[in-house]
């Protein structure tokens, strides 16, 4: 089996994922949010940063002994960059609301009335202690989620927040390449249906989250539609 050809196939594929997000996403920026609406926004961007953060360092605490140093070493690396990104997504928002953030009250309001959160995918689907999952989410999500941030960077005027964001889609870039690496290692005649299904719910629940989070377009609807069959 060809595994550098497979993962290649998926990455083709998401790609109308990632471009019916971005047009979200756009639309969303287009129609000019007040700065409480975008505060709230930011704010279940922050809280799901720090849930990518929590998940991976638990699927880094559950490998086994014999686990590979260097795929340690990456998903300890991508760990650390989810803090990063859960900082700089907090002072994005003090940034603009002049205040520091509550975040206990944050975490808290987000229990109670949560947002979509890509995050939320890591435990639906097992990806703290399943490697096949974990690598399936961060080739599909962080994929899409440097699409998006870098969307948002060409849409917000601010530099301070372009800035922020750019650097959170140069990482979310890096983390999709873990794992399409893993991937690549993983995949089998065996298992490669289940990753088929795996990747195809995964792109559904993304496209779903990011319609609830900022706004369904019609050239979006039709871009999964013609894609995905959706």
């Amino acid at each position: 089996m060809d595994a550098k050809k497979f993962v290649a196939d998926i990455v083709a594929d998401n790609q109308a994922l990632f471009q019916a997000s971005q047009e979200n996403v756009k639309a969303y920026f287009d129609s000019k949010p007040a700065q409480e609406e975008l505060v709230e926004h930011f704010i279940g961007r922050m809280v799901n940063e720090r849930m990518n953060m929590v998940e991976i360092s638990k699927a880094i605490a559950d490998m086994p002994a014999d686990a590979d140093p260097v795929e340690l070493q990456l998903l300890a690396q991508q760990a650390a960059d989810e803090a990063v990104h859960f900082r700089l997504v907090k002072e994005v928002i003090e940034h603009i609301q002049g205040s520091p953030v509550d975040v206990e009250k944050a975490i808290a309001a987000e229990a109670a009335k949560p947002t979509a959160k890509g995050a939320g995918l890591l435990a639906k689907y097992g990806a703290e202690t399943d490697p096949v999952a974990l690598a399936a989410y961060q080739l599909v999500a962080e994929g899409r989620a440097e699409a998006v941030w870098n969307t948002m960077a060409d849409c917000i005027e601010d530099t301070f927040i372009s800035g922020a964001y750019r650097k959170i889609a140069k990482d979310e870039g890096f983390h999709s390449k873990i794992g399409a690496r893993k991937l690549e290692q993983l995949i089998t005649k065996e298992n490669a249906n289940r990753v088929q299904t795996l990747v195809t719910a995964m792109r559904k629940d993304l496209y779903e989250i990011s319609c609830k989070n900022t706004v369904a377009t019609e050239s979006g609807k039709q871009l999964v539609a013609d894609a995905y069959g959706w």
